[in-house]
Formats: C-alpha cells, structure tokens, sequence
C-alpha cells in the first residue's frame, strides 16, 4: 500500500495560517502558488537551472557586482516567468486549434448532444434488445455497449478540453426522441446500431462519403465508399478492428456541425473516439475548419490506443454486388 507524501513547510502554514479572513485569503493563494511552482518536477528543475544560470552570469559577466544574490533569484524568476508564459502561448494555441477543430460546438453557451446506443436485455434469457415498445421482455435491464461507454471519457475529454461545461453538454440514448435534438451540434457514438448513425448513412448516403454496409447478411460489417462507377469495402480480420471519424456541417441545419465516431464493432468505435481525442490538436492543423473523414484502424491485442489512420484506398477491396445494379436491401 502506498504511502502518504510526508508534509512539507507550506503544508505546515497553510495548516497554521492565521484566522484573520483577508490574511487567511491572501496566504492560501499565495501558498498554492508556491505549490504549484515548488512541487511540480519541472519548475523545481527551471528554478534550479535559472538559479545556475544567474549565479554563473553574477559572477562571470558582473564580477564587480555587489548583488550577486539579486542576479542569481532574478535568473531562477525569470526562467519561471518565461516557462509560464510558454505554456499560456501553447495552451492559446491549443484553444485556436479546438475552436477550428469543433467548429460552433467550442462557442461559448453552444450546447452538444451526444448520442448513444443502449440495450436492453431480457434477464431471464440473456438476449439483447434494441429498444422497441413492440418487443416484449419478461424482465429487464439496460446497459451500453463496451465500445460507446470506452468512448464516452475520449469524447468528454476533447470537450472539456475545449472548455465546455457540464450543463452545456447532454448524453441522450439515441431510441428516445432524438429528432427533438437534430438541430444541434451533436456527436454519434456507434455505427447502425445507434438510430442516429443509422438515420444519418440512410437519409444523407449520397453526401456522406463513407458509410456501414445495410445488407441483411452483412449488417454494418462493412465500410463502404462510392467512388462512382464502382464502390469498395473495408472489413475487419483477426488483428484490426476498423472505425471513422467525420465531420460534418451545415447537414442536418444550417451553422450547425456534427461527428461521426462510429466502427464495425466496439473497438473500432473506441478506437476513433481515442484518435479524434490524441490528435485534436494536429488534427486542427491538418484540416482548419474544413470538414473531413478519417479511417482508423484498431489493433485487437493493444485496444483502442493502438488506434491509427488507415488510407481506405490502398487498404479496401472492390465490392461485388449479388446482382448487377442491386442496391443495399
């Protein structure tokens, strides 16, 4: 069992701070500052290399000087000061780069749905349901699946990153009345089993340039680009599962974005959201504003951090219809 951090001098004034209101206010403020900078690992090594840095300036460059204590505290503050500021720039530069990434989702006050797929399973024969008011279940309860709930933190993640808050972001479960919420900017977790996944690659397929095979033998087995004239495939195998990442906007209303993170099973679902959420930031870069559409790949042995770009292109196989000029059924 591991120990607790033995208490240092600042927790010992915080512990003694005196009761006087305005005092005890300023002192833990001041006190958690010093913490911050005294018990990060990397200030204390900038503190000490700025330190060196002023001490050997004292008295290499100002041997004369009679304040070589002010130049030697001076190089260990200014070296805090300059770390501080490179961070706000990196963390300036990281806030431009979601805004780009998210599009009106990062505005201030803009709410986002997220949607995802849940079950619910007959207790007494163990199967599973999507929800339907036809189906009747002798018992039941309800759970998601592994590869939304793996998703979930991924997607919050990026968001609060992007400095949402919890009252400006809702998880809704797609089977209720999501058309209530297709204005907004919103997020769909999982492919054909999620209504809005499905409504989505059923109602805008001509615009989407990926989507989930709907053949009844190969129900959501398959991503599928149409190139025109002819259309290929991508499948899952024994090692890699496969998911997309897409960005959409003005589709389901006008100033308004969506995503897709979707897989053929659950890893490939977790797998994007992983992707999408490590490389927001180059991701920006990449694309600005613009919308655009990734295929990921998943390693089965590591799980979803294993997650990279796929060029579907080169990767994918050409697909032959059952029947010359039949349509998914």
């Amino acid at each position: 069992m591991r120990q607790n951090k033995k208490p240092n001098f600042l927790d010992y004034l915080y512990r003694n701070r005196p009761k006087w209101p305005g005092i005890r206010v300023l002192l833990s403020s001041v006190i958690s500052l010093l913490k911050k900078i005294f018990v990060s690992k990397d200030h204390r090594f900038l503190l000490i290399v700025g330190f060196i840095i002023g001490f050997f300036t004292a008295y290499t460059f100002l041997p004369e000087t009679k304040s070589a204590l002010f130049w030697t505290v001076l190089g260990g503050v200014l070296t805090l000061i300059i770390e501080c500021l490179r961070k706000s720039w990196e963390q300036f530069k990281k806030q431009t780069s979601m805004g780009k990434l998210l599009g009106p989702i990062y505005y201030k006050g803009a709410k986002c749905t997220v949607f995802i797929t849940e079950y619910w399973r007959d207790i007494e024969e163990g199967n599973l349901f999507l929800y339907d008011e036809k189906t009747e279940v002798k018992g039941t309860s309800r759970l998601m699946g592994t590869g939304d709930s793996t998703a979930l933190p991924y997607i919050f993640g990026l968001l609060m990153n992007a400095g949402k808050s919890y009252s400006e972001i809702s998880t809704i479960k797609s089977y209720i009345d999501y058309q209530s919420e297709w204005e907004n900017n919103f997020i769909s977790v999982g492919g054909l089993t999620n209504i809005v996944t499905e409504s989505l690659m059923t109602c805008y397929k001509d615009r989407l340039p990926y989507y989930f095979s709907d053949q009844v033998n190969m129900k959501g087995n398959m991503i599928i680009k149409n190139y025109g004239k002819y259309e290929k495939y991508l499948m899952g195998d024994i090692e890699h599962d496969y998911g997309m990442i897409m960005k959409i906007k003005g589709l389901n209303h006008p100033n308004r974005v969506l995503f897709i993170i979707a897989g053929i099973q659950d890893l490939g679902t977790s797998g994007s959201a992983f992707y999408l959420y490590n490389n927001m930031t180059q991701l920006a870069s990449r694309f600005g504003e613009n919308e655009f559409e990734l295929i990921i790949g998943v390693k089965r042995k590591i799980g979803e951090k294993s997650a990279f770009e796929v060029n579907f292109d080169k990767k994918s196989r050409y697909l032959q219809r059952q029947k010359r000029g039949e349509r998914d059924k």
